[in-house]
Order: C-alpha cells, then structure tokens, then sequence
C-alpha cells in the first residue's frame, strides 16, 4: 500500500512540475476580486490571455465591434478605418485619402461608420460601402458659441442618429449634434473640485487676486459610449478615481454611484449583457456588472518581459460573447483574452441577477462561492434570491456577509413581524400581570415593612466612599452644579472613582464598535477593528482635554486644581457611560426605518455630556457665562497645538535617532 501511495506522489509531483509553469505562463497577471471591507482580494484567473494579433496599423486609438462581431479600429497612423473579422481578417477599409489623422470610430446597426478626426478636427462619415456621406466641422449655431474650439476625439451615436462628441477640452461636456451637425446641446458635464486651498482662496483673496489664478474648471470626458438601451456612458482621466465612471439617463443626470475606478481610464465599452469593461493608462483592464459594481480588474502592464496577454499603451477595448479584445498603439496588436470557466459562472450569476431573476441565479452565485469564498457579490445574490423567497433568515446572513445593511434592515424587520406577531399578545398579557403584582407588592409593602432590613443594609454600605461616590453620580442628572461645587470643595468625588469612569467610558466605545446593530455599525466585521488603535483615540483626546483645561485655566483666573479638573470631566462623561449602552442595545431591535430613534439618542447623549463639561469648566473654575465658552474655545486650541507639537517633535526625534544609528554605522564601517 505505501508502495503505490509514494508512486502517486510521484506521479502528482512530475505532473505539478510539468503543468504548473505552462498554467502560469498563461497568465502573466493576478486577478482581483472585491471582498469584505471593500478590499481588493486576488481571485482565480478570469481571462486567460489567448493570442496577441499583430496588426499592419500605425498607432491606433480606437476599437469598436459591432453585435455581429465585426471589429472596426481606428489606424491613426495611416489615416483610415480598417474593418476585420472575429479572425482577424481585414475586409475593408474607409477614409483612405479622406482621413488625416483618426482617433475615434463608431458604427450603428446599419453599418454606417462615424468617424471623430484630430486631423480635419471633423466628423466624417461613412456608407457600409466605404461611400463617404457627410463630413462637417465646427458647428455654426450661435448656441454652441462664438469662440469654443470644436476638436473632436472620441464618437457614439444612438438609435436617433444624434452624435455625442468628446471635444478636447471641452469642460461643458459631451457636445450633441444631430444627423446634419448642427449643435443640439451639451450633455454629461463633469463638475468642478474644490480642494480645501482653494475654498480657503475663496474665502480670504479679492476678485483681483483671484483672476490671476488659475481657474477651476470641471475636467472634460475622455471617452462615451452608448448602450443597448440608449444609456450614455463616460470616462475621465485626472479626476476622482470613484468618480471616473458616469452613467447617465436622457434627463443628463448620473445615476452610477461611487465606483473602484482610475484615473487614467481609456476606454470603455459596454455589451449587450450590461458589462461594462474599461482599460487604463496602467494596462489595468476592468470589468463591472451595469450598476457600476466592480467584478473583476486585472494589471496587465508590460514591465519589460513582453509576454503575451501584456499591454504597452492600451488604446481600446471591446468585448464581444466570452472574449475581450484590447487594442494596443505601441504594439500595434489586438490583444484577446477569454474568460474562464469561473468567470463564465460569474457572468451568468450575473445576467440573471441583472435581468431580475434572483432564484435563477442562486445556484450560479452558490457554484461561485465554491471558487472563492469571498466574492462578496454572490453573497448578495443569495441574499437577494433567499428574501425573496421568503427565507429571510438565510437573507439576513447572507446580506450580512455581503455588507448590505439595507437589505440586512429590511430581512431583520421582516424576522421582527414574524416575532411580534407570535409573541406580542402574550407579552403583553405578561406586563400587564406584572404591573398589577408590582402595585400589590407596593401595597403590602407599605403595610408591613418587608423591605425594611434591606434599606438599612444599603443605607449601611453607602458609608463606603466608593458605594457613595457612586450614588453620588445619579446626582447630576437633576442638580449638576451643585455637585460639582461639592466635587471643587472636597466633599464629594475622588481620583480612584474617577479614574474608574475614565475606564468605563472607554470600555463603552469599544463594546459599541462590536455590539452596534449591524445597520448602524460602521464595521462589518469584528476582524475590521483595530482595537489598539480605538482605545488610544479616547485615552489621547481625555488626557489632552484635562491637559489643556488645566493649562488655559491656570493663565485665566481659574479657580479649578489639576484633581478637580480630572475627576469634573470624568463625572461629565456619566451620561456617555450611563444611556450609550441602552442605545447599543436598542440597535439592535431597530432597523433603518428607525434610523433616526437611535441617531437622536446618540445626538441626546453628546449634547448632554458636552452641556456637563460645560457646566463643569463654569462651576469648577468659578467663572462667568462669557469666561466659559472663551475658556473650552482656548482649550479646543490648545488641544489642537499640542497635537501638532507632539507630532513635530516625534519627526524630529526620528530623524534624530536615524542620524546617531548612521553615525553609528559609519564608525563600525571605519573601525
């Protein structure tokens, strides 16, 4: 028996050594996936790279492909349009003799070749035939503007033959014409930053100092296409990588949310399906479902190797059934590469999932999670197919690995119905039976004294400083400056006590970042918490509000010692350390449709510890209503100074000590 098993370990050994280098050969790249946290996380190869055509092009800019699967790209270089078939067969080629200097190429179902020139800085356009149609430059309408340049790049057409031109630098946006080039409009504006310096130039510099400044205006779209049901897609480089992306409907409004994107995207093109596939400046090819969510991204970059499936300078992209075609200018080659059986089960989850049909999709999304248990995508799905079917509490898990708190909120208020439904009747009966044993209780009590020997226990343990400075707490709630006034004369409070809220308080925050229902959580796991970290934030921010109240105080005329201070702002933190765990607790009965119950509870609960401190500087330091808020204004300061100051200092120690360990070196060198 051991015999034959070291023989297949053998066997296993030379097949490993033999296929994997071939395997990895194939893919010159990792895939990634989005996963929990909205981490990026490496996934099993979605596109495999299969051939890399070679081309008789100079510098090409453009590819499209038609739904028969023509491919028509853009061979600037030599100022035409060639036409090839889906094996790599030139056909047919526009514009020669026409064209200068093409850099766009689109083509409607009818064959029609629209062409966007750098050249002629004009729209020339095509019969299938190769018969030139029409050509026009600059539009003359009195709208579109006397002094705009018209430098057309980049081109797209919808059902209605409008023409959606990307103009350099055009920061309206894209311009519209329509099938005889007059102006229509401006559609799919960007619009303008603003970075904090140039709010603070807003704010502080004259009209005249701000005219010599450079202006700020909204970065103009590189590239559009237009979808199957006439949606208008941009890109744009330089920007906001989540906002490189847009989607908009015939009212010009984005409907795309924030996506993982670039800032140096070239192009994009969008399948029937609904996916959407771009290609970067970096050689990074994306993939995203129609709703702008992130599939697949995968660096293709030539680092030198040139291995197949690498890019140089990505100029276009298609994709057309199971395989992506990405044009390369520097290569002056068609890169293909097909998806893999994972990818072809993502797709098909995700096609159904699109088209509404969640249940149909579920067992596509289960196959994807026996590939990679982290796309976070397939989680949803299921969530979405389980509510659907009613079984929300496979929904409410599963919503709950996909870090949807919406869909989580509305599966939970669904477990919610179903729990009151059942039991609400006989809870209440239980309270009402309660209520009515408590009043009886009181009754008897009040005749024979039951309770007597326990109020004197309690009134005996409250001679304990720790059981009285306890007590004392409940005391501010209705008499806060009173009991500070006992707290600044000795009578009430003391350090250990103090010290022993400062503990609770920081106690309290770190069970709300892991207790928090998960709608109102900020964190979608535990593993997420850097918990080192949460406890130094309120530990750092006491000591230096107790730091610089006492700092500011002692050079105001305050009246309030360093142990007054420490254990006034422990007592004035009570209401955070009191009320927050009953809202922890509360969030985790409530949903998002109750969202504001547990946000107003949470604002209650800051408002009143920060009226505490308030009151506090004020009774502590014997000063006046003006003296206060000039005094916590100073100490905010002083909080801030500190902060900086530490953080210089730290600099400079490092650099200090980088200093002595080179010294260091250089004589053990020398020695």
């Amino acid at each position: 028996m051991k015999r034959y098993q070291l023989l297949l370990v053998i066997i296993l050994s030379l097949w490993i050594a033999w296929w994997a280098p071939s395997a990895l050969a194939d893919t010159p790249y990792v895939t990634w996936t989005p996963g929990p946290g909205g981490e990026l996380f490496m996934t099993q190869d979605a596109y495999i790279p299969v051939d890399e055509v070679r081309l008789p092009v100079t510098g090409p800019e453009d590819l499209y492909m038609t739904t028969n699967g023509m491919i028509y790209l853009a061979d600037t270089g030599n100022g035409r349009i060639m036409q090839l078939t889906t094996d790599y067969e030139i056909v047919a080629e526009y514009g020669k003799g026409v064209l200068a200097r093409p850099t766009g190429v689109f083509v409607d179902d009818e064959g029609t070749v629209f062409v966007a020139d750098a050249g002629l800085n004009q729209v020339v356009i095509f019969a299938a035939d190769g018969t030139l149609r029409q050509q026009f430059g600059r539009p003359q309408e009195p709208l579109f503007g006397k002094r705009r340049e018209f430098l057309p790049r980049k081109i797209a057409v919808d059902r209605r033959k409008n023409l959606y031109i990307i103009s350099e630098g055009s920061v309206q946006g894209v311009i519209q014409l329509n099938p005889d080039g007059r102006f229509i409009g401006n559609v799919a504006a960007n619009t303008a930053q603003m970075s904090l310096r140039m709010i603070l130039q807003r704010m502080f510099l004259s009209e005249e100092q701000l005219a010599q400044l450079v202006r700020n205006e909204a970065a103009s779209p590189s590239n559009v296409i237009i979808d199957q049901q006439s949606m208008l897609y941009t890109i744009t480089a330089s920007t906001f990588p989540d906002q490189s992306i847009r989607k908009f409907t015939v009212a010009g409004r984005n409907i795309l949310p924030p996506v993982y994107g670039s800032t140096s995207f070239r192009d994009i093109y969008v399948d029937p399906a609904g996916l959407l596939v771009t290609v970067d400046g970096d050689g990074r090819i994306f993939e995203y479902d129609n709703n702008g969510t992130l599939l697949f991204m995968f660096n293709a970059r030539d680092n030198g190797d040139q291995r197949r499936g690498t890019l140089i300078n990505p100029t276009g992209i298609v994709r057309y059934n199971d395989t992506i075609y990405v044009l390369d200018k520097d290569k002056n080659a068609l890169l293909v590469y097909r998806e893999t059986a994972f990818a072809s089960i993502v797709h098909q989850a995700m096609r159904l999932y699109l088209a509404g049909f969640y249940l149909e999709a579920q067992p596509y999304f289960n196959q994807v999670l026996n590939y990679n248990g982290s796309f976070i995508m397939a989680y949803q799905g299921i969530a979405d197919a389980a509510f659907r079917a009613g079984d929300y509490q496979t929904a409410l898990t599963a919503y709950r690995y996909a870090e949807d708190r919406i869909g989580y909120s509305e599966a939970f208020w669904e477990l919610r119905n179903i729990f009151l439904q059942r039991y609400l009747g006989p809870a209440i009966i239980v309270l009402v039976i309660g209520a009515i044993a408590q009043r009886i209780f009181r009754h008897l009590e009040r005749r024979h004294h039951r309770l007597d020997p326990v109020r004197a226990s309690l009134h005996t343990i409250r001679q304990y400083r720790l059981v009285d400075d306890a007590a004392f707490l409940f005391r501010f709630i209705s008499k806060p400056a009173d009991s500070f006034s006992y707290i600044k004369t000795g009578e009430r409070g003391s350090l250990g006590f103090a010290l022993g809220i400062y503990l609770w308080v920081i106690v309290v925050y770190v069970l709300s970042l892991y207790l928090m229902g998960f709608p109102f959580n900020a964190y979608a796991y535990p593993s997420q918490i850097r918990v080192e970290n949460e406890i130094i934030v309120p530990i750092v921010l006491l000591g230096l509000w107790n730091v610089a109240n006492y700092l500011v105080s002692t050079i105001s005329d305050g009246e309030g010692r360093v142990r007054d201070v420490l254990i006034g702002t422990a007592y004035s933190l009570f209401p955070y350390a009191l009320f927050m765990p009953l809202v922890i607790a509360l969030s985790n009965v409530l949903t998002l449709n109750e969202a504001f119950l547990v946000s107003f509870s949470q604002q209650l609960i800051w408002g009143w510890t920060g009226l505490m401190l308030f009151i506090m500087v004020r009774e502590i330091h014997n000063y006046t209503l003006s003296e206060t808020t000039t005094n916590i204004l100073r100490t905010l300061f002083t909080m801030v100074m500190l902060s900086l100051t530490t953080y210089i200092l730290y600099l400079l120690f490092g650099q200090l000590i980088d200093f002595v360990v080179t010294i260091w070196q250089e004589i053990g060198l020398r020695g």
